[in-house]
């Protein structure tokens, strides 16, 4: 509800005339009235008797009793927040991506490390809106501070190509083999590798969510080069976990192959239902980073994108090959 028609209400009440509040409201007649049975309907009570001048209920006199107390509580109210250190209040979203804060084990070190530094910081994870944005586009509209995007390429890349205006930090735990998930009862199942042509009368299912636009459209670009279009479905589920860990049918999971020493939680969900093959005729793989604002102003976003980016060279060092 509007604070402000708390205002009109005294208005209304103290002049005990529709025209006279409305002049003294600078608002026409017809609106205030409306407003008048909408607070009058929220509150499920009359407020004023139909009089000459205007009268009050026995509800209204309590609302008017009240109404002055509402209006200043949200003038401390906001006057306490005014006078609150500067970034007393900040806070970072993180766009969800696959349970993010379970499988990315960076950012939980990272998000404990950035609240030990920022004192009253808070970090939340949330789903997409419904504006019909994709991730990059969220962090441009500043709808949140981190999103993801899901890559597959033919050779590990060593980054993302985005706007100026963004910044893409590698997720090493992300990184891995592009790998097919087929049924136990599948005829595939007994292959044991398979090409992507193989696959080309397949039937490829997916998440339908915008956190895997990117990802589908390499895909369907790797199909194309190697002779046909994929055939995929899209599967509308709330829970990622829930939709790996479903028997996939004559359906194909597409996977990632992490070789870490940890396990993604869904694995051992996975293979209750599913057999994982590679791809023999070229391995691919499967990236993801974070997105961030890269000029963000903020000393606690930037000390985040700094230990995130420190989080993935300790891993893509480890990966590098020693010298000869």
């Amino acid at each position: 509800m509007d604070i402000e028609v708390y205002r009109e209400f005294m208005a209304l009440a103290t002049h005990k005339s529709f025209v006279s509040a409305a002049r003294d409201l600078n608002m026409s007649q017809p609106s205030l009235s409306r407003h008048m049975n909408a607070l009058s309907n929220d509150l499920g009570c009359r407020l004023f008797y139909d009089t000459r001048p205007l009268s009050l209920t026995a509800a209204g006199e309590v609302v008017l009793k009240h109404a002055g107390k509402i209006i200043g509580d949200q003038a401390n109210m906001l006057a306490e927040l005014r006078a609150l250190p500067a970034g007393g209040s900040d806070r970072i979203l993180i766009l969800d991506l696959l349970h993010t804060n379970a499988l990315y084990v960076g950012i939980n070190e990272v998000v404990a490390r950035a609240k030990e530094r920022f004192a009253g910081l808070r970090v939340e994870f949330v789903n997409m809106d419904n504006s019909g944005l994709g991730g990059q586009q969220m962090v441009d509209a500043g709808k949140v501070d981190v999103a993801f995007e899901t890559i597959i390429s033919e050779n590990p890349p060593t980054e993302l190509h985005v706007s100026d205006s963004v910044e893409a930090i590698w997720i090493p735990e992300f990184h891995g083999e592009l790998v097919a998930g087929v049924s136990r009862t599948s005829p595939l199942a007994a292959k044991g590798q398979l090409a992507l042509a193989d696959l080309a009368q397949s039937r490829f299912i997916l998440q339908a969510n915008r956190y895997s636009e990117r990802f589908r459209e390499d895909f369907i670009a790797l199909c194309r080069e190697v002779g046909f279009y994929p055939n995929i479905t899209l599967v509308p589920t709330d829970n990622p976990l829930e939709f790996y860990a479903t028997d996939p049918g004559d359906g194909i999971h597409l996977l990632t192959k992490v070789d870490r020493k940890y396990k993604p939680l869904m694995s051992d969900m996975l293979k209750q239902h599913v057999v994982i093959l590679p791809f023999a005729d070229k391995k691919r793989y499967v990236d993801a980073f974070a997105l961030m604002d890269s000029d963000p102003g903020r000393p606690d976003l930037e000390y985040f994108a700094e230990l995130l980016r420190e989080h993935a060279e300790r891993f893509r060092s480890a990966d590098a090959p020693a010298d000869a």
